[in-house]
C-alpha cells in the first residue's frame, strides 16, 4: 500500500478547481489500495469537501509553511507527493525533499520553475507547455487531452442520449466563488438575446456576487433557475444545449459530456489555453473577460442558439477529444 500525500489550496480569491482536481486524482489512487492524505489550507468549504471523501486532513501552519511541508510528509509516510499548487513552493525546497525522503513527486499544470525537479509532470493540451524551458528536466513529461483528470460522475454521463429540449437551455458558471463577478456579466449579455431559452446558472457555496446577480435576474427577460453548491454538476450540464462560462476546469467537464462552449477568461494565461478548445473545434474563446463588451457575448450565444447542427458537431468533437480518464491515467502511471 502506498501513502499519497496531496498538496493543494481552495479559496474564494483562487477558486476551488485545484481541490476538485485532486479529489478526482485521489479517488483513482484509492482504487488502487492508496492511503488518501490532504495537506490544505484553512477554509471550511474545503475541508468539508475532502471530510467528505474520509480522506486525513492537515491544515496548514501559515507561519512556516516549507517546515510544515516537511513535517507533513514525515508525518504521513508519503511515498507520493502530488502537487497542485502554484505558490509558497519552490524549486529548493522540493530539491531538499528529494534529498530528505524517498518520494515521487508529481505536478499537475503547474508553469513554475519547480516542476523541473518533480518526476512526473502532467498538463492538458495548452501551447503554453512548449514554451517552457525544461533544461535540466529529468522526470517524465505528459501534455494532452488524455490526461484531463475529471471527476467519476461526468464518466457517467458522457454517453448517456442527450435530452431534446423544446426549449434551448444554456448552461452559465464562472467557477465556485467567481472572484471577477463574471456570471452577471453574462446574466445581463442574454438579456438581449433574442430567441426563446432558459438560463441554468450554476453558482457556488464562496459565490461572491449573489447582490449583483440578484439585481440583473429581477430584471431578466428570460427563464432562468440558479443552483448553489451542487453535487450533480454533470447532471445540469449534460441536460443543456450549450454553454457561457469562465474558463476553467469546468471547460472540460463540459466538453466531456458534450456541451458546446463559449468562453470569457480571467487572464492571458487562461485565454491562451481555451485557444486549444476553440482550435480542436468544440468552443468558443472571446478572449480576457474584461476586454469583452456585452454585444459580443449575446452575438456568440445567438450564433449557437440558431445553429443546432453546429451544436451537434461542436459536441461530437468535444466528446471524440476527452474522453474522461485522465485521472485513471495518471494513477496507473505513477504507481507502475
Amino acid at each position: 500500500m502506498k501513502n499519497v500525500l496531496f498538496r493543494c489550496n481552495a479559496s474564494r480569491a483562487i477558486g476551488f478547481g485545484h481541490l476538485v482536481r485532486c479529489l478526482a486524482l485521489a479517488c483513482e489512487f484509492k482504487k488502487r489500495n492508496c492511503q488518501i492524505t490532504f495537506a490544505v489550507n484553512k477554509n471550511l468549504k474545503a475541508i468539508k469537501l475532502i471530510q467528505k471523501e474520509q480522506y486525513t486532513i492537515i491544515e496548514k501552519d501559515e507561519k512556516n509553511s516549507k517546515q510544515w511541508l516537511i513535517d507533513t510528509i514525515e508525518k504521513s509516510k508519503a511515498d507520493i507527493l502530488v502537487l497542485d499548487i502554484r505558490d509558497e513552493l519552490d524549486k529548493e525546497i522540493l530539491v531538499e525533499i528529494k534529498q530528505k525522503f524517498n518520494i515521487k513527486i508529481v505536478s499537475i499544470d503547474d508553469p513554475q520553475d519547480k516542476r523541473l525537479v518533480c518526476d512526473y509532470v502532467f498538463y492538458p493540451p495548452v501551447f503554453q507547455v512548449r514554451h517552457l524551458s525544461w533544461e535540466g528536466f529529468k522526470g517524465k513529461l505528459y501534455s494532452g487531452f488524455e490526461w484531463v483528470i475529471l471527476r467519476d460522475q461526468f464518466l457517467q454521463y458522457k454517453n448517456k442520449p442527450k435530452p431534446l429540449n423544446k426549449k434551448l437551455k444554456i448552461f452559465v458558471a464562472a467557477g465556485a466563488s467567481d472572484p471577477k463577478c463574471i456570471t452577471p456579466l453574462i446574466a445581463k449579455a442574454l438579456n438581449n438575446l433574442n430567441v426563446e431559452f432558459e438560463a441554468l446558472i450554476v453558482i457556488g457555496a464562496l459565490f461572491s456576487c449573489k447582490k449583483n446577480l440578484d439585481m440583473i435576474l429581477k430584471k431578466a427577460n428570460y427563464d432562468y433557475k440558479v443552483f448553489q453548491n451542487v453535487d450533480n454538476m454533470a447532471e445540469i450540464m449534460h441536460m443543456c444545449d450549450f454553454a457561457i462560462c469562465s474558463f476553467g476546469t469546468s471547460a472540460y467537464e463540459l466538453a466531456c459530456v458534450g456541451v458546446p462552449a463559449i468562453y470569457l477568461c480571467i487572464s492571458k494565461d487562461h485565454s491562451l489555453s481555451a485557444s486549444m478548445l476553440e482550435k480542436r473545434g468544440f468552443a468558443i474563446n472571446l478572449g480576457e473577460y474584461n476586454k469583452i463588451d456585452l454585444e459580443e457575448i449575446t452575438k456568440a450565444a445567438l450564433k449557437l442558439s440558431k445553429n443546432a447542427d453546429l451544436r451537434y458537431k461542436m459536441a461530437k468533437t468535444a466528446k471524440d477529444c476527452i474522453d474522461g480518464l485522465g485521472a485513471f491515467r495518471i494513477a496507473k502511471e505513477v504507481l507502475g
